[in-house]
């Protein structure tokens, strides 16, 4: 029987997954005897980008204290080839301590490559403040010395900090997104997602040392307010009137969207979101959707009082 996830801001599928522990005899969930991949992963994997979103979903926002930035750091491309993906790491980390100093909260970061192999951080933060030119300066170039001290030499103009003024629009990878944290870490989350076949994710414009040992792609403080999903086992009647309604609230949303291109390609997304060439999968992928929790658990309501009789207009 399929088992419907749901969590704050998102809901996925699956099959039924529990079996019984043979030393103890308790039922647990077949992934429990599949552990996460750890730092040997190689970047970015289907596996890694789901993970990746699901957690995003899980992050509840409303319980986050501070106030949010957008961050991009950078470093040249011509170096890459002297930088150990161990050397990024520390100096993510060296980053943070510094800006942990400075009124740092929390944070959420995600690891990306452009076409040339040159890797860039995504950091969104919360701080205690607001800060003023001189401090985002000073954040800035802070991590241009961490690089420096290295013999790097990224530069100033590289890093980006936005902040996040919610009603407003930022700038993410060259797009407009609305300025709220949960609509930034959402495209990135997409993003993220769009499969390892896009060139921010293909192993071979990573840089040889980086292909075998990249550690981690995306990682958020311990303290971060994440929200337990909710795990509903349903009939496959259910299921399939559950994975329509969930489409069709989905086509909803994108023709309320006001920009035009924005508009279209959010149709044209929530009317394929059920298909998928992988037969085994087709039913539990498709059905994976930033949807707001309450609206999940009204939707699957609704499901179960249909009994699976339900017919698309």
């Amino acid at each position: 029987m399929p088992t419907i996830s749901i969590r704050a801001h998102g809901v996925s599928a699956s099959k039924f997954q529990q079996v019984v522990n043979p030393e103890t005899g308790e039922i647990v969930k077949l992934a429990a005897f599949q552990p996460p991949e750890r730092t040997a992963t190689k970047g970015w994997t289907p596996n890694v980008a789901r993970r990746n979103e699901q957690r995003l979903q899980q992050i509840d926002f409303d319980a986050i204290d501070g106030i949010p930035a957008f961050v991009t750091l950078t470093m040249p491309a011509q170096q890459m080839g002297d930088v150990s993906a161990a050397m990024f790491h520390g100096w993510l980390k060296s980053w943070l301590r510094y800006m942990k100093r400075h009124g740092l909260q929390h944070y959420y970061w995600i690891l990306e490559f452009q076409a040339s192999g040159n890797p860039h951080l995504h950091v969104l933060v919360w701080l205690d403040h607001d800060c003023d030119p001189l401090e985002t300066f000073k954040a800035l170039r802070s991590w241009v010395g961490i690089l420096n001290k290295s013999g790097v030499g990224a530069r100033l103009q590289g890093q980006i900090w936005e902040s996040i003024d919610v009603g407003g629009e930022i700038t993410v990878d060259g797009e407009r997104v609305p300025a709220h944290p949960e609509r930034v870490l959402m495209y990135l989350a997409k993003h993220a997602a769009r499969g390892v076949a896009h060139y921010q994710r293909q192993v071979e414009n990573m840089p040889e040392d980086w292909k075998y040992r990249s550690g981690r792609v995306w990682g958020h403080d311990r303290g971060l307010p994440l929200r337990e999903q909710l795990d509903v086992e349903c009939d496959y009647p259910t299921f399939w009137a559950y994975r329509r309604l969930v489409r069709r609230w989905r086509l909803a949303e994108a023709q309320g969207i006001a920009d035009p291109e924005r508009r279209r390609m959010a149709i044209r997304q929530a009317r394929g979101m059920l298909k998928c060439p992988r037969s085994d999968i087709s039913p539990y992928r498709g059905i994976s959707a930033w949807v707001p929790s309450d609206v999940a658990s009204a939707l699957l309501d609704a499901a179960e009082a249909m009994g699976g009789d339900y017919e698309e207009e």
